[in-house]
């Protein structure tokens, strides 16, 4: 017993050593957020891009004591409020994300947050549910988490997070993240909790490169003339914009963590079978005869006049020279496919996604760290993928790892019996949270959404589907951008 009182003092003197050694930083860390609480505000916690043109999605109606999305925004999203006042019997829950959350080619009448709401609703008849839809039509993670930051302050009881399928559509570089050094990359992580951190950033570091200004609203590459040629196999951008999403991810969850807010965070599905590569081109480091080869055999794949044989042996020839020519993988998953040869059709049909020159759908790396991030207490994993496998290709009620391309209307949007699987999804992930009354009886929500549906007249299909041209014009580069018109 005797020695171990030399021992502890040691330990104490070596503890109070380190106390004495933090408390400096311990001064200068109230100092600043004290005296300079606008030090944070102007941290931009993004390295990639500038973001500080973007504006709140909500303003306050005075008149009305609502939160609104306002009319100068409708090109983007559809109209949605909710009051400033939140009673006790009320739960709210946020839905963000891009054109999917928003229902596009139609609108939120037949989005999933719609069917969400008449769940909740036939479960528990006693409580009155708030969901907002907050869907962006071509709205990328970096956009939609703005909005993230804005709605934890209005009291949200969940949020529900789809996003993944937009992150390859806006002008962007990343040689500045390359080119940021040692002393900002470490600073980024510390930022969002650090007065310190923030201040040396702004005294001892170089802001991101002006050209990665973000405009206040979304302009795609498509959005402009010739933007499909925008596109060229680049695979350090395609990197970069892949590290983009994750970091973005990560801080939306720190965000969630925070606030202590439940996350149901969506896989995003978009359709692999019926849909074609948006564009494709070779390897640019074959040499000119391999070229010449590869293009000699990619003209025989495409040929109709010879038989599937043929022309699957051309397109596998096509990937000895270029492993990634994402039309001839494809053209392989598309024939292996109809063979009802599913376990190896899917690897094809993943690569020609993930390959596509033009990336208009969540590519692997996008999708595998959204699932690598659900790994938090307060994030549930909605598995939408699985939910919309439910055949195989010969039509059985059998999952084959393929999402059915029946619950699709075009390459990434459902269509509005898509929506419901969803809702039905998200509802049942959502019974993991304490105030979710169990199930919704069937003949009750039926009801509800035969309502509702019959509620809609011709002319909101007849939008929809006129929409739909234009989708398809614009994910081609053949017509201005579909955003441009008014969504009601």
């Amino acid at each position: 017993m005797q020695e171990a009182n030399p021992i502890r003092r040691l330990w104490l003197l070596r503890a109070m050593s380190i106390l004495l050694g933090l408390l400096p930083f311990a001064a200068l860390e109230i100092y600043l957020r004290v005296g300079s609480p606008s030090v944070r505000e102007a941290w931009d916690t993004d390295p990639w891009v500038d973001l500080h043109q973007l504006e709140p999605l909500f303003e306050k109606n005075l008149a009305s004591d609502r939160w609104e999305i306002p009319d100068t925004r409708h090109n983007f999203f559809c109209p949605d409020s909710f009051p400033n006042s939140k009673t006790a019997n009320t739960r709210r829950i946020f839905v963000l994300g891009g054109s999917t959350v928003q229902g596009r080619p139609y609108a939120t009448e037949t989005a999933f947050s719609t069917w969400l709401e008449f769940q909740l609703e036939a479960a528990d008849s006693t409580t009155e549910y708030e969901v907002i839809n907050c869907g962006g039509v071509s709205y990328a993670s970096y956009r939609v988490a703005r909005i993230l930051q804005e709605v934890v302050h209005y009291q949200p009881d969940a949020i529900v997070l789809y996003t993944g399928h937009n992150e390859f559509l806006e002008d962007r570089e990343y040689s500045s993240v390359r080119e940021l050094g040692t002393l900002r990359q470490s600073l980024i992580p510390l930022a969002r909790y650090s007065h310190i951190a923030s201040w040396l950033n702004s005294k001892f570091t170089n802001p991101p490169q002006s050209n990665n200004a973000m405009p206040r609203e979304v302009l795609t590459r498509l959005d402009q003339e010739n933007g499909l040629q925008k596109y060229e196999r680049d695979t350090e951008w395609r990197r970069g914009v892949e590290r983009h999403f994750e970091t973005t991810l990560q801080q939306m969850i720190e965000c969630i963590s925070e606030s202590g807010i439940p996350l149901l965070l969506c896989v995003p599905v978009s359709d692999i079978v019926g849909t074609p590569p948006f564009k494709s081109r070779p390897a640019p480091s074959l040499t000119d005869e391999k070229e010449r080869d590869l293009q000699s055999a990619w003209l025989k794949a495409q040929g109709l006049e010879y038989s599937d044989e043929v022309r699957l042996a051309a397109a596998k020839e096509c990937l000895i020279l270029d492993k990634y020519h994402a039309g001839a993988n494809d053209l392989c998953g598309k024939i292996l496919f109809d063979r009802g040869l599913t376990e190896l059709a899917q690897p094809y049909l993943i690569r020609a996604r993930d390959h596509d020159v033009c990336p208009l759908r969540a590519t692997s790396s996008v999708i595998s760290a959204i699932k690598r991030h659900a790994n938090h207490e307060l994030v549930y994993l909605v598995d939408v993928p699985k939910h919309l496998d439910k055949k195989n290709q010969k039509g059985l009620n059998i999952p084959d790892g393929i999402v059915d391309p029946e619950w699709f209307i075009d390459h990434v949007h459902p269509s509005i019996k898509g929506h419901q699987v969803i809702a039905q999804a998200c509802f049942e992930t959502m019974k993991s949270l304490p105030w979710v009354q169990g199930d919704a009886p069937t003949s009750t929500y039926e009801a509800r959404v035969n309502q509702h549906l019959s509620n809609l007249d011709e002319t909101y299909f007849a939008r929809g589907k006129q929409r739909l041209e234009g989708l398809k014009r614009w994910s081609r580069g053949r017509a201005k951008s579909p955003l441009i018109e008014n969504n009601h």
